[in-house]
């Protein structure tokens, strides 16, 4: 017989019960379990003998004051789980024979030797590694179950001859729970992962969005536990609903709650919405991030994604930031429903300080005024935020709904807020280098776009004062509601509404092959362009038989270039179509150039964050060295300090990272000369005059 265990003799594999082994038995490769030896029997032949292995800790030299050398023997059987799956070992146990003194590991000893308790009788243990492994996996791959994640680590332990079995239930409890100390660790060094270190004090934006696929079944009650992170990520849904009947309950008259904006139709654009009688609880989550995409709030839906929803989101924010716009993809209906809302209550007409922005991919579905008047492109002071950043969470967020939506209610909410915050820390660690590479983007396209600007301008003969008027022109038209002319109401209506489908047609026509390669969805996407042309050519006809311009139904349907709509013919001879094409473009390069400026504040304040963490950091290891431990013991003070030290190394790494990067790519960027690492001694300048100025 053979064995064959990667280099290692068999006395390793004594002292290491984790060491894989196989042996050539049978003609072929058999995997040896720890728990089985190989012995001599009288006729000379190997065979295998059941053996007890122990856990590999280093014991304690002594645990009494005897002089007797004492052998350390099996204690506690105890099963443990690790990356390489299920082992069935021993707690290692010592008695003195003199005084009887018994020792085995505890709690605090297991800790030490990252080991994770399931139970405080320490029946099942993992190893912290499996932990760390699941919650990467949670934040690369949320979509994976924990019951795949367990079966992976039971096909390791079955190729590898151990038992397999690994409980569910209680991997999920044990991994919240050490989560959840890791975070109690996090504040007690007053880490706050909801928070953003280039958008304060001056948070630019706030995108908010609701997403309706992160429901939750109400047979999966399970027992009545509470959360562990209520309230931190996800708002108490009892603070929800007082607000929201609030809010409901006011004496403010009711607006049209149809949530049309020309021929689009949104259902999150309503006021009032009832429950969903179907078999779930909540009905998805709203969620509020910045302009780089890390969460900063969310809440559970009830009742579909009424606008008290955001609005809560949108008060919560205002108190920890100056927010100068709130995004939302319906903004335009909105932002009147608020004004009411504010009418009537005092404590929300702080809300009305910030700005509406109608995120620049959605406003595409809008009307062309409703474009042109809320549209983040035209804000002056937006810079180039595109107010979607909301919706690359969400696609991260979808995909954790595949599991969610079958977990109890407190085990949903520990999971969002775990994969919350790691989805926070990738993104505030790679903070630096998007900044970096956004600015260097934003500078390479605004040389570009004045180029094409200037082109544009001589083609068609626009001088400056031409282009300015052009865009006065623009946003006075953009203002004008329907009716307000001469003109009889209908037929203004008609014509934005034939307006609405050439733009829709328009845009559909061009992203045929852009943006589908597939020739079944390309076959939906001609379809739907059937049906929008059928219904422009019934809007001519009626049209045509109220208005003496009457429209070219053939020129109009083939979407001819060069055919200019009778209302859009101006008496300089330019169409209104080269006005919107100038405006556009002029529009663009003031948020580009805004963009620039932006940047620059944001890089500034993100080290001046970091500056702020850091120097908050050495005055908590200044209070442990003066002996303020507050109710913690010496030895709870002295794993605090280490954890601060920790703490403090890694944001004084980032810190110069930051620095580096930034100063190599802004010549305009005044920071300090002076090192990031700091001393307990010395003072530390937080501010610098020239690193607040854009």
């Amino acid at each position: 017989m053979e064995f064959l265990c990667g280099g290692c003799d068999m006395e390793a594999h004594k002292k290491n019960v984790f060491h894989g082994r196989e042996a050539l038995f049978h003609g072929y490769l058999e995997p040896i379990p720890p728990t089985k030896a190989v012995g001599m029997g009288e006729n000379g032949q190997p065979h295998f003998c059941e053996q007890v292995c122990q856990l590999p800790l280093p014991a304690r030299r002594a645990i009494c004051e005897c002089t007797h050398e004492i052998e350390v023997t099996s204690g506690k059987h105890i099963s443990v789980v690790t990356m390489n799956g299920r082992y069935d070992v021993c707690l290692p146990r010592k008695v003195c024979p003199t005084c009887l003194v018994e020792w085995t590991p505890g709690v605090k000893e297991l800790l030490r030797y990252r080991y994770w308790p399931s139970t405080t009788n320490c029946q099942t243990l993992y190893s912290f590694d499996v932990f760390e492994a699941f919650a990467h996996l949670k934040v690369s791959a949320p979509s994976m179950s924990r019951n795949a994640f367990l079966k992976l680590l039971e096909h390791r332990s079955v190729q590898a001859g151990r038992p397999g079995n690994v409980c569910a239930d209680t991997f999920q409890k044990s991994f919240f729970e050490y989560c959840f100390c890791k975070h109690t660790e996090e504040v007690m060094c007053e880490v706050n992962d909801f928070y953003c270190p280039a958008c304060h004090p001056d948070m630019l934006a706030v995108c908010c969005d609701g997403n309706r696929k992160h429901y939750r079944f109400k047979k999966s009650r399970g027992n009545e536990e509470q959360s562990l992170y209520k309230g931190l990520f996800l708002a108490k849904d009892e603070e929800v609903s007082a607000f929201l009947n609030n809010v409901r309950g006011s004496s403010m008259t009711r607006a049209d709650n149809s949530g049309t904006c020309g021929v689009s139709r949104f259902r999150a654009s309503k006021e009032t919405s009832k429950k969903s009688s179907s078999k779930i609880d909540e009905e998805g989550i709203q969620v509020a991030v910045c302009r780089h995409g890390i969460l900063l709030r969310g809440l559970n839906h009830y009742r579909g994604e009424v606008f008290a929803y955001p609005m809560f989101l949108q008060r919560e924010l205002s108190e920890r930031a100056n927010v100068t716009f709130f995004c939302m993809d319906v903004v335009c209906r909105y932002w009147p429903y608020l004004s009411k809302v504010t009418e009537e209550s005092s404590d929300l007409q702080p809300l009305m300080e910030m700005r509406p922005f109608l995120s620049v991919m959605h406003a595409k579905a809008h009307t062309a005024k409703c474009e042109v008047r809320w549209g983040g492109r035209n804000q002056d002071g937006a810079g180039n935020t595109v107010g979607e950043e909301v919706e690359q969470v969400n696609s991260f967020l979808s995909r954790a709904a595949l599991v969610t939506k079958y977990m109890t209610k407190a085990g949903r909410e520990n999971m969002l807020t775990q994969q919350a915050m790691g989805w926070n820390r990738k993104k505030t660690e790679n903070l630096h280098k998007v900044l970096a590479c956004r600015y260097i983007k934003i500078s390479e396209r605004a040389k570009l776009e004045v180029a094409s600007f200037s082109d544009f301008r001589q083609k068609n003969n626009i001088t400056e004062q031409t282009a300015k008027q052009w865009v006065c022109d623009v946003q006075q038209w953009a203002v004008t509601e329907p009716g307000s002319t001469t003109e009889q109401g209908a037929t203004e209506d008609l014509r934005a509404e034939i307006e609405s489908i050439i733009v829709a047609l328009l845009r559909k026509k061009q992203d045929l092959y852009r943006q589908h390669d597939s020739n079944q969805t390309r076959q939906r996407k001609r379809r739907k362009i059937r049906e929008l042309k059928k219904k422009m050519k019934q809007k001519i006809l009626l049209y045509n038989a109220s208005a003496e311009d009457t429209i070219d139904e053939e020129l109009a349907s083939n979407l001819t270039e060069d055919y200019i709509l009778p209302w859009e013919r101006r008496e300089d001879g330019h169409s209104f179509r080269l006005k919107r094409s100038l405006f556009d473009q002029m529009m663009l390069i003031r948020r580009l150039e805004e963009e620039q400026s932006i940047l620059v504040k944001e890089m500034s304040q993100h080290i001046t964050s970091l500056r702020k963490e850091i120097k908050g950091v050495e005055k908590l290891k200044e209070n442990i060295r003066m002996g303020y431990f507050g109710d913690m013991s010496e030895d709870a003070a002295a794993g605090l300090k280490s954890v601060l030290m920790r703490r403090s190394s890694a944001l004084e790494s980032l810190c110069q990272q930051a620095v580096s990067t930034y100063s190599a790519i802004v010549d305009d960027l005044q920071l300090q000369d002076t090192e990031c690492r700091t001393d307990t001694d010395d003072e530390y300048d937080l501010s610098s005059p020239e690193s607040e100025e854009d």
